[in-house]
């Protein structure tokens, strides 16, 4: 996903120079006006533009001969791409705008920006799902690599207290069990911080994450029960552990059958990530593209 999330970004960042200067034309944008004026002197509107230009002309156009490159493709496959299709791209995109922007380090993402690049997306994923078989084996084999991703375990929200010694365990054990549940809460803050020897664990976590001589124990633990301290090895010397057993959340498993549809997309996708540079590199090769502007000079002139 890192490989597909670096090529959307080229993409992107392609077109994000295109609207800063690409849809101007000087009958509307007289290039001699100033674009900023900073204690009364000009930077005009062509020194901007022969900056962007220097800077990201030629890699710019680059982008651009790619995507035309790409629909020309889809136009021969016979392939046509609906609205919807690329609506529910755009969505997807629009969800990660903030994500993106910080990838790229520009400002906010148009939404013209993120349509464009999620009809880019759409027209590759189907010109690689043209060529690419798929056997049922390979789906089933990749659902059984990525198992975890479809299958959720069931997890365990806790808050721990460590001390060295059983005597001071099941002192402060006894406290919290003649606690007021109202007051169960600040208590538990109150004595982790001036008792605990170490941070103990807080949040949620698999049975596995956890320490072994844990695990048993918090399987049988119900929702909101503070466990009688629990003896765990921690680095070669026993502590004790008072472990507050906040809530538990049920794990969910899902046959293949059930998620056959998410595990051919989530196969695609990482088929797309190998073959799109591929994809691109043979387009290019068998392309005949004509430069009619020189970056030589650093302004397309």
């Amino acid at each position: 996903m890192r490989v597909l999330w670096q090529w959307i970004c080229g993409f992107l960042f392609g077109a994000i120079v295109l609207a800063a200067f690409g849809t101007q034309r000087t009958n509307v944008w007289d290039l001699s006006e100033p674009a900023a004026i900073v204690n009364n002197a000009t930077i005009t509107k062509g020194e901007l533009l022969d900056r962007l230009l220097a800077d990201f002309g030629e890699e710019t156009l680059k982008q651009l001969v790619t995507l035309k490159l790409l629909e020309q493709e889809a136009q021969r496959e016979g392939i046509n791409v609906s609205d919807e299709e690329v609506q529910r791209q755009f969505e997807e995109l629009r969800a990660k705008r903030e994500d993106l922007s910080k990838k790229l380090g520009r400002g906010k993402l148009s939404d013209l920006t993120l349509r464009d690049e999620a009809k880019r997306l759409v027209l590759l994923e189907r010109l690689i799902a043209k060529q690419v078989e798929v056997s049922e084996k390979e789906l089933r084999d990749f659902y059984t690599r990525h198992f975890i991703r479809y299958n959720r375990p069931e997890t365990v929200q806790i808050r721990e207290i460590i001390v060295y010694t059983p005597t001071e365990a099941q002192e402060i054990y006894r406290q919290l069990m003649k606690t007021p549940p109202a007051k169960l809460a600040s208590e538990f803050e109150r004595l982790s911080k001036e008792r605990s020897v170490v941070p103990g664990a807080m949040g949620e976590f698999t049975y596995i994450e956890l320490p072994e001589e844990m695990r048993l124990p918090l399987q049988r633990a119900q929702p909101n029960e503070i466990l009688p301290p629990l003896a765990v090895r921690l680095g070669g010397q026993i502590t004790y552990r008072i472990v507050w057993v906040i809530d538990k959340k049920p794990g969910e498993r899902n046959p293949f059958e059930k998620v056959r549809d998410k595990v051919r997309q989530d196969y695609m996708v990482e088929r797309m990530v190998i073959l799109a540079p591929e994809l691109i590199e043979r387009l290019w090769k068998k392309a005949e593209i004509k430069y009619t502007v020189s970056f030589e000079n650093g302004t397309g002139r």
